[in-house]
């Protein structure tokens, strides 16, 4: 059974295995005390989870990684583009994709202690680090994981054969009744991220997960 775990600003997902599970994100900072409830309402033993896949280095998706990963003794995989960023616990804001956000994000940039401190996260040293498309049945999973740069040069998106695809911030829905807006305020690259949606769809993808706001259907997405 898939899983929905919120914790605090994002949502991270487990998928079963042949063994356990697929845990993707890890929530901000202060979250894993949550996680583990999260695990005891589900019956879910921190040792069953197997894997963890973490779809960026932002703080909102690896804060609480360090605690979560050391209790469930599991390996971490993330993309070789921003491992160092998780192993050294640096903390990067994207820019901004609209004119508020750029302009908060400016603001930002001008507070770079007040940022590390808000934004800290323990460094996590990942135990595999890819750079390409790689399928997870090794793993345990039937699943595969596809980089989708855009928000962040090393996003990955967890896609399974039944048409899910879990996508970090590729897309957020932070509207009732899947309005969106889809597109995320953040983002390195948004012809990347325009892409990445593409091949989504062109993959068969019908349905996105993403970590803040609801699943929505990939039709929606506006290419």
């Amino acid at each position: 059974m898939r899983y929905t775990i919120r914790l605090g600003m994002t949502q991270s997902y487990l998928l079963p295995g042949d063994a356990g599970y697929l845990l993707i994100d890890a929530g901000p900072r202060g979250r894993a005390d949550a996680f583990f409830r999260a695990l005891r309402r589900y019956g879910i033993d921190p040792g069953q989870i197997r894997l963890i896949i973490v779809t960026h280095a932002h703080f909102d998706h690896v804060g609480s990684l360090h605690a979560i990963r050391q209790r469930c003794a599991c390996p971490v995989m993330i993309h070789e583009a921003e491992a160092g960023l998780l192993s050294r616990g640096q903390v990067v804001l994207p820019p901004g994709t609209n004119p508020l956000t750029r302009r908060l994000i400016r603001l930002a940039n001008r507070h770079p202690r007040l940022i590390k401190r808000w934004f800290r996260f323990d460094p996590v040293r990942p135990d595999h680090v890819i750079n390409g498309p790689l399928d997870l049945a090794p793993y345990g999973f039937n699943a595969r994981i596809l980089p989708t740069p855009g928000h962040t040069p090393g996003s990955l998106t967890v896609v399974t054969p039944a048409g899910l695809a879990f996508v970090g911030d590729l897309a957020i829905n932070t509207l009732p009744a899947g309005l969106g807006p889809y597109w995320p305020p953040f983002g390195d690259d948004p012809d990347l991220i325009r892409a990445g949606w593409r091949t989504l769809r062109e993959m068969g993808v019908t349905t996105l997960y993403p970590a803040h706001g609801r699943p929505f259907k990939a039709e929606k997405l506006p290419l």
